[in-house]
């Protein structure tokens, strides 16, 4: 499902799509079914339910080893929620964001079950390329996602790097970058790619964000960022308008959102 076509009133500017972070319970997953929230994105681990039963793909976020939803119970409850006619104008697009190889493994056959009947975006998300800053993340083993992945034809792969909270001038290396071009290509990707990049770092790194796209064709970023990080909103804006407006996800707190200014270039 192209995205466009998902969300005509963007009219092809993917800095316009919202997202909600972490819908990883029942209460989170209800207010952003709730909401005006286009996309919803969640964390998948291995772990238990309320901390009883057997381990099973459930909705978390590390160091968490329980929660109260299941990674079945998030896909049949937005699924459900997408097909009631009365939803149709406030339907939500998913990523699901694998927090290790396990889970990821773990969960393919339950994603299959639903997975010809989707008619929304699902996006299949995973950090597979050590990143900037010495991350202690140990990333998803980037040939059993590549390869496994491609049972998920018509969904767009969402490709990381492990980061830790940026500082002045961290940047993501050329290394870093030939590392996931080599992945992709010796995988023989053919998914729809969007490169997951962290603001604060992307923002120094616009050499390498050029590499990207130039490598991998039509590749889009999303850019993210967490509370507090230190970005130089002046070259994040320069950025995306050098990818263009029809080609980068804005995913970053609202302030920074309102910083960036987007609505007012002629890009």
């Amino acid at each position: 499902m192209d995205i466009n076509d998902f969300f005509p009133d963007i009219h092809g500017n993917l800095t316009k799509i919202t997202w909600a972070h972490a819908v990883n319970s029942q209460t989170y997953l209800k207010n952003a079914l709730n909401s005006s929230v286009m996309m919803l994105e969640a964390d998948v681990i291995y772990g238990k339910i309320n901390g009883s039963g057997e381990s099973i793909p459930i909705m978390g976020h590390p160091p968490a080893i329980q929660s109260d939803l299941s990674l079945e119970d998030f896909l049949t409850t937005t699924y459900n929620f997408n097909k009631d006619e009365n939803n149709r104008d406030v339907r939500k697009g998913v990523k699901l964001d694998f927090k290790s190889t396990e889970v990821f493994t773990k969960s393919i056959d339950l994603i299959k079950q639903l997975y010809n009947s989707i008619d929304y975006p699902i996006w299949i998300n995973a950090d597979i390329i050590n990143g900037p800053l010495n991350a202690t993340t140990v990333p998803v083993d980037a040939n059993t996602f590549l390869a496994d992945a491609k049972v998920f034809n018509n969904s767009v792969l969402s490709l990381g790097w492990t980061t830790t909270k940026p500082s002045d001038n961290n940047r993501y290396t050329d290394e870093q970058i030939n590392k996931m071009v080599d992945a992709i290509k010796g995988n023989d990707v053919k998914q729809d790619i969007t490169f997951a990049v962290r603001a604060g770092i992307a923002a120094q790194s616009l050499d390498q964000m050029k590499l990207l796209k130039d490598e991998v064709n039509n590749c889009t970023l999303t850019i993210w960022s967490s509370e507090g990080d230190n970005v130089d909103v002046p070259k994040l804006r320069d950025l995306i308008f050098e990818y263009g407006i029809k080609r980068v996800y804005v995913d970053v707190p609202k302030d920074l959102y309102d910083r960036l200014d987007l609505g007012n270039s002629a890009a």
